[in-house]
């Protein structure tokens, strides 16, 4: 933890004037708690929206093993997609590639490119994901 220009410590901000204002309160999310608590959308996906803001939407995605292929995509418009493997493994379908997915791994997918993303045959995949306004 930093300190304000004037050494009170972390719970203030300083401004270019010299004025201390309080810190802004975090937003803070256990994933492991927020896990039990996904929305289903259908039998293979759930989620849970964690921070909504202007200019961004972030939250946990979960995608449980489906029987078959499934040929649709996702697409957005108008946000660029940020995604970072939390727990198990799966793949992500862009651009005709099926590109594996395992914990600690981050992607990035630009706006207007169409994906998907399917957990292993092994058990559920699950995202933090952040969909980023760019225009």
């Amino acid at each position: 933890m930093g300190t304000t220009a004037r050494g009170k410590g972390p719970a203030a901000m300083a401004y270019a004037d010299g004025k201390a204002e309080p810190a802004p309160n975090p937003n803070i999310v256990d994933i492991r708690t927020a896990v039990k608590t996904l929305h289903e959308i259908n039998p293979e996906i759930r989620y849970r929206s964690c921070f909504e803001e202007k200019q961004f939407t972030s939250g946990l995605i979960a995608f449980r093993p489906r029987k078959g292929s499934d040929p649709k995509q996702i697409n957005h418009e108008d946000k660029d997609v940020v995604c970072h493997v939390v727990k198990g493994t799966g793949r992500l379908r862009i651009g005709g590639r099926r590109i594996p997915l395992r914990p600690g791994m981050i992607c990035h997918i630009p706006k207007n490119t169409p994906h998907d993303f399917a957990a292993a045959k092994s058990g559920e995949l699950i995202l933090f994901y952040s969909l980023i306004k760019t225009d």
